[in-house]
């Protein structure tokens, strides 16, 4: 029952990630939706901001032309000075003419207005009656104003010649066509609209109800906010706002959230019944699955985990009446097989790594004793010298001679001292070993720095002239470590000679011809320690040849 439980727990957890995702999914759906109309509405509302924008600065631009015309001029001269009547009417019929014309080539203007206050004469694109005497009053200079929902620019033209002059107003009206065609082009989206306000509270077209109270709810805000949601009794709308423009216009278009998130809302319904459905069907073949083969792979991955960790005695005794008999069967040949091979591995390892590292250990000592018995040949005829390498020659053999597989950094230096004390009876050296009394106890492989030193001099010392000096190194850099450096004032070499040394002496098989110092004790340190103590190579202080190596002597050799 607990295992059950336990199961059914998990698919419950699955249960709630797989509702939580298809929310996450559904709100994700929902914004991005959202976002993406927000932006193809700003984007029309900008470019209905843009044309309206534009048609104000032509009939600006418009304005200044006319003001500036001859056809204005000459008859505002007629009218300022002395004139018969013939050349009134003459001057009076060109200026309407030529208003003609502007209006006719100009989209978006519906009226032109030449108005002398003082004289009180007015000449119009239009009838005389659709210019109310109330509007006329409220002009001014370079002034954008609405009367009547009509949306009217004046400019007043000045002359410089005499102040009493009557200066005359030219008013231009926006056509509405222009303006609906503006406000219907802001309104991108079905089922949504736009509203062409001015004052904020006015609309200058006649609305549905909706738009009315849209209306009033726009008028009541004033936190400047240009894209927000308004909720009113006909239900909840996107609002975006173009903000006012140079003639008091504004563009408002509206969008009902509702009918904006319908897509989302169908496709949540419909992936949200697909959902249940397969929910239904997972969880019958959940409870198949989990009579039928869970409960076997449970035990057997238990068991896995057993040898996993180490336990090679793991065997599974309770068989199934299934398929899962077989597996089982193998599984417990396979662990006893394994438990087999590692022990017989084991075993072999040990003794191929008792075998090299008696193989690598004699192969140092006939190069040293041959080089030693060379030279007490050479120096026979001085029984002191012969004396002295003697009795080194005695010490190092009793150090060799013990047949020991684990030595101290003590005996080490002391075995390193004797044979620099023998090769400076013949050959002039001077030497260095620099090595702290706290360390001497500590255990490490032996024979490995005698021959380092051996190759400094014969690779070092004897191939460059003047080169006389060998410094030694132990120390400890830090717990349970040890760090030798063997340093020599030799040509030193370059780094694609030492690339080359490094590739040699890692090699398991030495060749002939090569020398066996350096590849021996390489090999011994990587056999006995591991490849991290291998022989590394850099520049000593005096420019030559610095070898050295790191161990770890934690656990070693105790």
């Amino acid at each position: 029952m607990k295992k059950i439980k336990s199961i059914f727990n998990i698919f419950a957890l699955f249960l709630v990630m797989i509702i939580a995702g298809f929310a996450i999914l559904c709100e994700y759906s929902t914004s991005s939706l959202k976002e993406s109309l927000m932006q193809a509405a700003k984007i029309q509302m900008e470019y209905s901001k843009m044309l309206l924008g534009q048609k104000i600065k032509e009939i600006e631009i418009e304005a200044d032309g006319i003001l500036n015309s001859n056809d204005l001029k000459t008859l505002h001269l007629t009218l300022m000075e002395k004139y018969d009547a013939y050349r009134y009417v003459t001057d009076v019929n060109q200026m309407k003419e030529y208003l003609g014309r502007r209006q006719n080539s100009n989209v978006g203007m519906a009226q032109f207005i030449l108005y002398w206050p003082k004289l009180q004469r007015i000449i119009t694109t239009t009838s005389l009656n659709m210019v109310k005497d109330t509007m006329l009053k409220s002009v001014e200079d370079n002034q954008w104003f609405i009367y009547d929902n009509e949306v009217y620019f004046a400019r007043q033209y000045i002359t410089d010649w005499v102040e009493t002059d009557d200066e005359p107003y030219l008013i231009i009206r926006m056509d509405r066509d222009y303006l609906y065609k503006v406000k219907t082009m802001a309104s991108g989206m079905n089922p949504g609209g736009t509203i062409l306000l001015y004052s904020q509270k006015k609309s200058l077209f006649s609305g549905s109800e909706k738009e009315k109270e849209l209306v009033r709810s726009v008028g009541e805000r004033e936190n400047g906010e240009l894209t927000y949601e308004l909720s009113i009794a006909q239900g909840k709308f996107q609002m975006i706002r173009s903000g006012i423009v140079k003639n008091g216009l504004e563009l408002v278009s509206y969008y009902p959230l509702k009918a904006m998130m319908r897509p989302v809302a169908n496709i949540t319904r419909i992936t949200g019944g697909l959902l249940v459905l397969l929910l239904l069907i997972g969880l019958i073949f959940m409870i198949l699955y989990y009579s039928n083969i869970l409960l076997q792979l449970r035990i057997i991955t238990g068991k896995l985990k057993q040898v996993e960790g180490g336990d090679f005695n793991a065997q599974i005794t309770e068989m199934p009446n299934n398929e899962f008999t077989y597996v089982f069967g193998q599984f417990n040949r396979m662990v006893t097989r394994i438990r087999q091979l590692i022990e017989s591995t084991l075993i072999e390892q040990r003794l191929r790594n008792q075998a090299e590292f008696r193989q690598l250990q004699l192969q140092i000592h006939p190069h040293f004793l041959y080089n030693s018995l060379s030279y007490i040949v050479t120096v026979a005829d001085q029984p002191e010298a012969v004396t002295e390498m003697a009795v080194h020659l005695s010490n190092y053999y009793r150090y060799c001679t013990k047949n020991k597989s684990i030595a101290t950094v003590g005996e080490e230096v002391s075995y390193a001292k004797a044979y620099l004390a023998i090769t400076a009876i013949r050959k002039e050296i001077e030497y260095t070993i620099e090595a702290s009394k706290e360390i001497y106890d500590r255990k490490i492989l032996p024979l490995i720095l005698q021959p380092i030193i051996e190759n400094a001099i014969e690779h070092a010392i004897e191939e460059r002239e003047n080169a006389s000096h060998i410094y030694v190194k132990v120390y400890e850099p830090g717990r349970d470590v040890l760090r030798f450096e063997i340093s020599d004032d030799g040509d030193g070499m370059t780094d694609e000679k030492i690339d080359e040394l490094i590739a040699r002496i890692n090699r398991k098989e030495r060749a002939e011809d090569e020398s066996v110092g350096l590849w021996n004790v390489n090999q011994r340190l990587i056999n006995y320690y591991d490849g991290s103590a291998g022989l590394r190579f850099g520049k000593s202080i005096w420019g030559g040849l610095l070898v050295y190596f790191t161990i770890y002597t934690g656990g070693y050799g105790e």
